[in-house]
């Protein structure tokens, strides 16, 4: 039987630092319909995917992880493949795949002892891309114009940008147009008395929404992504 929620081990170091503590409880206390689950697919390569789920009680913002024990076990499958998911600390699960094709079909399955299970959370990975940057060193202060190929889907595609001397710039590109121009004077400098150089980690990435099981907290979700990156120098 299902009882109420018991809060287990607690990672949390003293109440000076409650705004960082985790908690975790056991899954043999939570019904299904309590468990806000994150899962992701995310290919980085044109050759592999890795799934990742966090399973949380409270929704997102919450910092109480489900740990799952007795008979209760997580399988991903793709391209004819189940296995059952590893454990990356408690409440986090992650498997690889040797597959990132295009519309690759991948399945998150929980199963439980005694609730309901979660067998279909679902989703299809968005089309492999590759992007170039003009240069390997790039002034801030002109026009900085980031191509990629192939374009056209209706996939969400975002650019960050971040470095030493400059502040973190997250950028949504609507349409897949296959290129996007970074306007001069649009990376901040963290120092603009002293404006530095430095490496530029730039992270591409294209998006699709799966479905995550209803048989989960309804605010679940599932995300895959094919992601790239690149680097390039920024000067002044």
């Amino acid at each position: 039987m299902i009882k109420n929620v018991k809060f287990g081990s607690s990672l949390c170091a003293g109440l000076l630092l409650l705004s960082a503590c985790t908690e975790t409880v056991d899954s043999k206390n939570i019904r299904t319909g309590g468990i806000w689950a994150s899962m992701t697919a995310n290919a980085d390569s044109d050759a592999a995917t890795t799934i990742n789920v966090e399973l949380r009680v409270g929704g997102p913002d919450s910092n109480t992880y489900v740990d799952l024990s007795g008979g209760d076990r997580i399988f991903a499958s793709a391209d004819g493949k189940r296995v059952e998911m590893e454990a990356q600390g408690t409440g986090t699960y992650e498997i690889d795949f040797n597959v990132a094709a295009a519309d690759t079909e991948f399945i998150v399955d929980l199963q439980r002892d005694s609730d309901d299970d979660a067998p279909m959370s679902k989703g299809q990975l968005p089309e492999p891309f590759s992007f170039e940057l003009p240069n390997t060193s790039a002034s801030r202060s002109q026009d900085l114009t980031i191509t990629w190929s192939p374009s056209g889907t209706t996939s969400d595609m975002t650019i960050q940008l971040g470095g030493t001397c400059i502040f973190t710039r997250d950028i949504d590109i609507p349409g897949d147009p296959g290129s996007h121009v970074i306007t001069g004077g649009t990376l901040t400098p963290v120092n603009p008395d002293k404006p530095e150089t430095c490496d530029i980690n730039v992270e591409m990435k294209r998006t699709r929404k799966g479905e995550a099981d209803t048989a989960y907290d309804s605010e679940s979700m599932f995300v895959l992504t094919q992601t790239r990156t690149g680097k390039f120098t920024s000067v002044q």
